[in-house]
């Protein structure tokens, strides 16, 4: 049987974070995590917890997604 809570997954963020994909995965004593932005971008971060990636990602999934917009405008 696999822990879900050691194996690396990739889930949809929230709709309003511009479709960005988030990969969670245990690395050891902490949680790994990576966002990837619909044109490729992508940010990642260590957190001592699940739960804290989460809200790590969620931070940078609405900062990555306000930049793109900001740079559509402006460009």
């Amino acid at each position: 049987m696999v822990d879900p809570q050691a194996a690396p997954m990739d889930e949809p963020f929230l709709p309003e974070a511009g479709g960005c994909r988030l990969s969670l995965e245990a690395a050891g004593e902490a949680w790994s995590w990576r966002l990837t932005a619909p044109g490729g971008g992508s940010v990642r971060g260590l957190a001592p917890d699940r739960a804290t990636a989460r809200r790590s990602a969620a931070f940078a999934a609405f900062a990555v997604t306000a930049l793109e917009k900001a740079k559509r405008r402006w460009f």
